[in-house]
């Protein structure tokens, strides 16, 4: 694989009154990993759609080892050897891994028979990243960090010298984000270019050999990843000194429960969770940790009543909030931040003030307010939430992941719910947003609500949790309060089930 020299040169990008990159200088080296480092909305993802073809600069040059380069859509620029994997997967669900694999690589067949040299081909690059991944698996079945591989291993399929990977660790396990870095630095030491966008100091730490900081449309700093100590990197990030961290939030002032979980049953495909027994109080941040793809999802989805029990029920201010046996409206006493917001929690082709007024839509209160009112009052929210842009007739879909995160937590958390179940509510958020995330969590908490926390972050669950359950084949195997919980203890409980026993 030979070296070559990537140059951005002058890139200007704006979106009506948004400017996302202004006059922004960029150097791709092969043979190195590139963080390029910035807070939602500071133009990395815009900057990377430029070099990739999605979106055309207003101005400015991007040239290949000199040469002038004007990719007319994504086609010309991996043709070019650029590839790019995305927060926001183009798989399709209903096929398998393999065929997957196979309608995204340029010379396979349209029809496949096993042990062919197209099939052989296109499942290498997998067998290396992902070797627990069944090929033959539907990848409506896999969990979130499994289809980002799958997405990986896409773009790995074409050869690509230059691999664009946005935000590539926020839903990977740490077993997977462990063997990612490794990947990455076999690609580097093949000779290609890796650009990391990201807002994780971790992966920077672990293989970029260079970083670039944007903030609010500008590059601020590009050179040796070890020339900036972390407290520079989150300076330069956020435009000014980093915020103090968010202090653990009081303990609850009763031990009555507001929230009542018995003997929780739910079912999936290809999940399941059985036998649930969780009580939270008023003001208790209950966090649920695990392993991706031990019933995280389906129990998320059965707490707040859109997945249907097989048993049990689940009570709040002693009202039933349970799916059965038929599916309820959502309670206005509880609120939901998913998995996947993107997916699950907006409609890409409705404005933000559509997506912000849905629940109001579902509880047959939209005949309250005027379109004006409905949009002055979304205007301030997005404000409020830091969405960027806060324009209310901007289409959900043209928001990067981290806006649509904050569009999602903006909307669930304005009223005052009784419960609120959230799930990874920092992925892809930038470390002050992640922050004001936190703040908010615990105001609620100090009103009275009960939070039920699902994250696989188990330094945050330590730091905020008062209460940590694991989660481990669908069942609850252990409970730990702040002051007992141990980070190997929990550890041990989410990836074997049970504690190790002592010779």
């Amino acid at each position: 694989m030979t070296g070559r020299h990537i140059a951005l040169r002058g890139i200007n990008k704006r979106f009506g009154a948004l400017t996302a990159n202004d006059d922004v200088d960029l150097d791709i080296a092969s043979g190195a990993c590139l963080a390029l480092l910035g807070e939602n909305g500071a133009g990395k993802s815009t900057l990377m759609k430029v070099l990739y073809g999605i979106t055309h600069a207003d101005s400015g040059t991007i040239s290949i080892d000199g040469v002038q380069q004007n990719f007319r859509g994504p086609f010309e620029a991996m043709a070019a050897g650029i590839g790019m994997v995305f927060q926001q997967f183009s798989l399709a669900p209903a096929l398998t891994v393999q065929e997957n694999l196979l309608l995204a690589s340029p010379t396979a067949p349209w029809l496949h028979v096993p042990g062919s040299r197209a099939l052989t081909a296109v499942l290498e690059v997998l067998a290396r990243l992902a070797p627990d991944i069944d090929p033959r698996s539907r990848v409506a079945d896999l969990a979130v960090g499994e289809r980002q591989l799958i997405e990986l291993a896409k773009v790995l399929n074409l050869n690509a010298r230059t691999i664009i990977l946005d935000e590539p660790t926020s839903v990977l396990t740490p077993t997977e984000t462990k063997r990612l870095y490794g990947f990455i630095e076999t690609l580097v030491a093949d000779g290609a270019a890796v650009i990391m966008i990201t807002h994780k100091l971790a992966d920077v730490e672990a293989c970029a050999d260079h970083t670039a900081i944007m903030h609010r449309g500008r590059m601020v700093h590009a050179g040796p990843s070890a020339d900036l100590s972390r407290q520079q990197m989150v300076e330069l990030m956020i435009g000014t000194a980093s915020p103090a961290t968010a202090d653990r939030p009081s303990a609850p002032a009763s031990t009555t429960p507001r929230v009542i979980v018995r003997k929780l049953a739910a079912d999936t495909e290809t999940s399941s969770v059985a036998n649930i027994d969780l009580e939270v109080c008023a003001g208790e941040l209950l966090g649920i940790a695990g392993v991706v793809g031990n019933g995280q999802t389906v129990l998320a989805d059965a707490l707040v009543g859109l997945h249907p029990l097989r048993g049990g029920d689940v009570i709040v201010d002693g009202h039933s909030v349970a799916w059965t046996p038929k599916p309820r409206i959502p309670d206005g006493r509880v609120a939901y931040v998913p998995e996947q917001p993107v997916h699950n929690a907006v409609v890409p082709d409705l404005d933000l003030s559509a997506n912000l007024g849905m629940r109001s839509i579902l509880q047959r209160r939209f005949w309250q307010f005027s379109r004006q009112q409905q949009d002055a009052d979304a205007r301030a929210l997005l404000e409020s939430a830091d969405v960027r842009p806060p324009e209310p007739m901007r289409k959900a879909g043209t928001l990067s992941g981290g806006n649509l995160q904050k569009l999602v937590l903006g909307r669930e958390l304005a009223g005052a719910p009784s419960l609120i179940v959230a799930c990874y509510p920092t992925m892809g958020l930038d470390v002050a947003a992640t922050r004001a995330v936190y703040r908010n969590l615990f105001e609620h908490l100090d009103r009275g609500a009960a939070i039920i926390w699902i994250s696989e972050e188990l330094d945050d669950l330590l730091d905020y949790a008062h209460r940590i359950a694991v989660l481990h084949g669908g069942r609850i195997v252990g409970v730990r309060d702040w002051a007992s919980a141990s980070r190997a203890e929990i550890g041990d409980l989410m990836l074997l089930g049970a504690l190790p026993q002592c010779a």
